[in-house]
Order: structure tokens, then sequence, then C-alpha cells
């Protein structure tokens, strides 16, 4: 059974995923320009770790505060 897009809902491939820094869920997210994937979360820095990490569409919605920390991969957020 395939795992499913916690955000989309469509069943994820091995490629293209990530799992959200905030609440776990997994998601789409492109890992080529090309991918024809769609664009679930986002790329973000993590003040507090100095890190990379990634967020989901809901969570950054749900958390506006962080925006000003997403990395701009181009595209647009469902």
């Amino acid at each position: 059974m395939a795992e499913i897009c916690d955000v989309c809902g469509e069943p994820l491939d091995e490629n293209n995923v990530s799992r959200c820094r905030i609440c776990g869920g997994r998601f789409y997210m492109a890992w080529s320009i090309d991918a024809p994937v769609e664009k679930c979360g986002q790329a973000w820095f993590e003040e507090r770790s100095c890190s990379l990490g990634f967020i989901c569409a809901p969570c950054i919605n749900e958390n506006p505060q962080i925006r000003r920390s997403l990395i701009d991969t181009g595209g647009t957020l469902p």
C-alpha cells in the first residue's frame, strides 16, 4: 500500500518526499527542478538550530511567524 501525502492526499513517490519539521507529516517536496510533483511544502531555515528543515503547507499557514525564514524554491503552495 502506497504512503499518502499528508497535504494533497496523492500517493507519495520514493524520490520527492520530505517530513515536516513541525508536525512530522510526510509531503511532496520536489528534489529537482523538473520533478512532476505538487509543491506541498517548502524549505525553511530553522533559526534555533541553525539548520535547514522542511515544513508542510498547512504548518506554514498555521505558523505565519516562520514565513520570513522560508527559502523560496519557486512554484506555489496549495
